[in-house]
């Protein structure tokens, strides 16, 4: 029997531990080019290749721990979660479909072909799979998903079942217990019942924030400061310039919920641009430059309680004047341009435009007009009440958006971004379009034009109708963007007092 070498996963990682992403990408690939076809080590590997951005080794490496006996469901499963995560969302159901009968009965398995149906716009086919799932086991993700995909009216029979659940929960984690109370606010909200709508939300943010801590944002705020006296216009010309390009890139970036997945739709629809997505890959090109100290940069956590690498930093000033005299490189930040653009390609190939639709960028913005010195930006400013509310009644897991639980937590992260949008706005004008959320849904044509002007685009008649773009859309808005633009938001936090009341207080002073 022909003996494989097993995939060098501590090697790999002490690469990664040394922010050598280039060099750990490149052991996998060898490691790939002579390792064995299956085995249950290339899971790890995958797992790795994912956090480098290296989505064509992380989809051959999960492809072999598929391939290892026996072929149960998991590893099964865990290929399918890759190409979705790949935005290869069709290809992820075709996997599923060797499942045995059995298995496709699975509630996991239903949740993900659920899910799957939502950010394709099928939203019957979505409630179809969950009811199965309920029917096995109601747990209050399936009720979760099913508030995404459902609108409910008085005295709607699933809001009784859910309310049925919810004293059954009362054992599980706080996090999972919270997906029940965030389903029935959607649930109570679509039904006009104000008062039961802010009791549950509340009720899961309270969950939520007492499971995962209170948010530090004197600590944030005190960061943010370091960012705007650091990266002045003087000290970003001292950088070594850059050789990559990056017109390819139209980022648009902004709070959540603040308007962001409808400009994506829009200009995703045009011919010239190949698709879009949250990518949060401009943090993993940066990865040379030193890890950020505060985990994705909305984690508020103290450095030492992140760091990984034997060299770490917050992608301050200071950081990237260090990483620029370590490089060894001629064209230190177009190495990093590249490896963006590079990771980009391997998600969506290489033709035509790419909208990157990560979120709160603003930490990450002086090294990335730097780094892109071709990259435009457009900026989402929505009215702060509402996008507080949306961002409110948002259900985020654990550790991924810990300010998002309370009216203070919220403003707190408003000013401090806001403070971030000004300096950013003032030093790029020509490369940073603010984009009015109001404005845009009011005046559709004169924003999507607007929209095109500073994206270099023409004009095509199907970008003003974005809600019948067939693509998939995985963020928070893949219910709302398949619906014509309408004005039907603004305001909505007016019936919300007790919240909008309480977050002006914390947010204008």
């Amino acid at each position: 029997m022909t003996s494989y070498p097993k995939p060098r996963i501590q090697l790999i990682m002490a690469a990664r531990k040394a922010l050598d992403r280039r060099g750990a990408a490149a052991i996998i690939r060898d490691d790939l080019a002579v390792g064995a076809t299956s085995g249950k080590e290339w899971r790890e590997v995958s797992d790795i290749a994912t956090q480098l951005g290296e989505f064509g080794l992380a989809l051959e490496a999960a492809t072999r721990y598929t391939a290892t006996a026996p072929h149960d469901m998991d590893y099964v499963f865990f290929t399918a979660m890759t190409l979705s995560r790949m935005g290869r969302h069709e290809e992820a159901l075709r996997q599923l479909d060797v499942l045995s009968e059995k298995d496709q009965s699975h509630p996991a398995v239903l949740h993900f072909r659920a899910m799957t149906a939502t950010r394709l716009g099928d939203f019957a086919g979505a409630e179809t799979f969950l009811r199965r799932a309920i029917a096995i086991s109601p747990a209050p993700v399936q009720w979760l998903a099913l508030s995404v995909a459902k609108k409910f009216a008085t005295g709607d029979h699933d809001i009784a079942q859910m309310e049925a659940v919810l004293p059954r929960v009362g054992r599980a984690p706080a996090d999972v217990r919270a997906q029940l109370f965030y389903a029935l606010g959607k649930a109570y909200d679509d039904a006009r019942d104000v008062e039961k709508a802010n009791w549950a939300y509340s009720s899961g943010a309270a969950l939520m924030r007492h499971a995962g801590g209170a948010p530090n944002g004197e600590l944030w705020n005190n960061f943010v400061t370091r960012l705007i006296d650091g990266y002045k216009k003087e000290n970003l010309a001292s950088l070594k310039p850059s050789d990559a390009d990056g017109s390819r890139m139209i980022f648009v970036t902004g709070f959540p919920r603040s308007g962001t997945t409808l400009v994506e739709q829009i200009l995703t629809s045009h011919s010239q641009v190949c698709d879009g997505a949250e990518l949060n890959l401009w943090p993993v090109a940066l990865m040379p430059a030193g890890e950020p100290a505060f985990d994705s940069a909305t984690a508020y956590k103290h450095a030492e309680q992140t760091r990984q690498s034997a060299v770490a930093g917050d992608f301050t000033f200071e950081d990237a004047v260090a990483y620029q005299n370590r490089s060894k490189s001629a064209d230190p930040w177009g190495d990093i341009g590249q490896d963006y653009l590079h990771m980009v390609d391997e998600r969506f190939g290489t033709n035509g435009h790419v909208v990157d639709k990560t979120l709160n960028l603003g930490s990450f913005m002086g090294l990335l007009m730097h780094a892109l010195p071709g990259a435009k930006v457009l900026w989402l400013r929505r009215r702060p009440e509402d996008c507080a509310l949306s961002i409110y009644r948002l259900y985020s897991q654990l550790g991924t958006l810990p300010w998002t639980y309370s009216a203070k937590d919220i403003a707190d992260f408003f000013r401090a971004e806001d403070r971030l949008y000004e300096h950013w706005t003032q030093m790029f004008p020509d490369r940073i379009m603010t984009v009015s959320y109001e404005a845009l849904v009011s005046e559709p044509k004169d924003g999507i034009r607007r929209i095109l002007g500073h994206a270099g685009l023409g004009e095509e008649p199907q970008i003003f109708e974005p809600h019948k773009s067939k693509r998939a859309v995985s963020t928070a808005s893949m219910a709302q963007v398949r619906s014509p633009i309408s004005t039907n938001r603004i305001g909505a936090s007016d019936d919300y007092r007790v919240f909008t009341d309480e977050f002006r207080k914390a947010y204008y002073g």
